[in-house]
């Protein structure tokens, strides 16, 4: 195997050893990193020097060895430190670390500092392989992987500390260097791109108190707004008709209730966006008119509230869009149709519809998980199989960065 070195030069990188006879093997790996280039920050776990010194660590890297928690420096230190990492390496990775990270539990530093973390984080068990197959400590590595930013690479079969042979060591030191540099390629996909998402269900007000909306929670968008930021984006701005969800960190949200304000937030910087997509569900009918008091029921509110068709968002962006942009839609439908679909893009400049299921349950609106198609113009169709909303972002955006290339 070649390792291309060159993508190591001067990048930042987070050394996390944990309580795990294979901690020395991390020297080593600190070493390599440091010859390529890299500015190694050693954290490790106040458990682990019972395997190995800080002093070791410190030596090798030239940067000082973070052990205790409360040790800060100018700034909160673990915030400032993971956020101007380049990539997070826990090699060796105990049980104990992963299900801490699991669960959210920061009790020393290296778990606050992974946890905030707002880059790649890659992960190497290492451990005794009735630790590793314990139904409890893969629930927990599958949590992990369904959040986004944990990697996982190993472990290995053969030998192991406590005289058995079995899955539980450390992955080669090459194996893991690999696939730290795919991650780091990965985090700079989007590098200088600016992003605009759409998302949540619009509303359309009738009277001071009543609309018509729909059931988008905005998770599918903001998903795809923190895999942007993930990926290295320049700029990532939502316009969310959501509320209720958590800002992703590095994001910008411009909150709007109907569908106008959304198409006027969108038109003040489309023109100088690389990538839309319109993640939102926008309402297909909007009031004829909104009345600025609450109307009566006995004031024959019936025959005062009548729609129309509601103005297209997606069709006006592509009619607007200039040459290099790219432009993405989304269709809920109740099964998806690819030649339905592709009715809706037909002699538009829209580069990509992704198309979900809406009659499944447990996937799509209010759920924490969809399974979608990407359809492109030319009418090919990439599946993407039920998962958690962020692995379905990584993967709309796997496609979307290929068109990119």
């Amino acid at each position: 195997m070649v390792l291309d070195k060159s993508i190591f030069a001067k990048k930042k990188i987070v050394l996390g050893i944990t309580a795990s006879i294979a901690a020395y093997k991390a020297a080593s790996i600190c070493s390599r990193l440091t010859n390529m280039g890299a500015k190694v920050i050693p954290v490790m776990t106040p458990n682990a020097q019972n395997f190995i010194g800080p002093l070791t660590f410190s030596s090798i890297s030239g940067n000082k060895t973070i052990v205790e928690q409360f040790v800060n420096q100018d700034k909160i230190y673990h915030i400032s430190l993971s956020h101007s990492a380049d990539i997070f390496l826990i090699a060796p990775a105990s049980a104990d670390i992963i299900s801490k990270l699991s669960y959210g539990v920061c009790d020393n530093f290296l778990t606050t500092s992974a946890v905030s973390a707002s880059c790649p984080v890659l992960i190497a068990p290492a451990m005794n392989e009735s630790m590793y197959l314990d139904p409890v400590v893969k629930k927990n590595i599958s949590r992990l992987k369904e959040e986004g930013k944990y990697f996982f690479i190993g472990p290995k079969t053969g030998n192991l500390a406590c005289g058995e042979k079995g899955l539980g060591r450390l992955e080669e030191e090459d194996v893991i260097l690999e696939r730290l540099g795919e991650l780091l390629s990965y985090s700079k996909e989007l590098k200088g791109k600016k992003v605009i998402i759409t998302a949540g269900g619009t509303r359309e007000f009738i009277d001071t108190v009543r609309y018509i909306s729909n059931r988008s929670s905005g998770k599918m968008g903001y998903a795809l707004a923190e895999e942007a930021f993930f990926r290295g984006a320049k700029r990532v701005l939502v316009v969310s008709a959501a509320r209720d969800l958590p800002r992703p960190y590095g994001v910008e949200i411009k909150y709007v209730e109907g569908s106008s304000k959304m198409k006027k937030e969108i038109l003040k910087v489309f023109e100088d966006s690389d990538i839309t997509i319109m993640a939102a569900a926008v309402s297909d009918i909007v009031p004829k008119k909104k009345y600025d008091f609450k109307l009566e029921k006995k004031n024959g509110i019936l025959s005062k509230i009548k729609f129309k068709e509601n103005e297209n968002i997606l069709s006006c962006l592509s009619e607007n869009k200039k040459r290099g942009q790219y432009l993405v839609g989304f269709a809920a439908e109740n099964g998806i149709n690819v030649r339905k679909v592709l009715e809706k893009v037909k002699d538009k400049s829209i580069d990509m519809m992704v198309a979900n299921d809406i009659s499944k349950e447990g996937i799509g609106m209010e759920s924490d998980y969809n399974r979608v198609e990407i359809i492109r113009k030319d009418g090919t169709v990439k599946k993407l199989a039920r998962d958690r909303k962020r692995v379905i972002a990584r993967g709309i955006w796997d496609e979307v960065i290929k068109d990119l290339d």
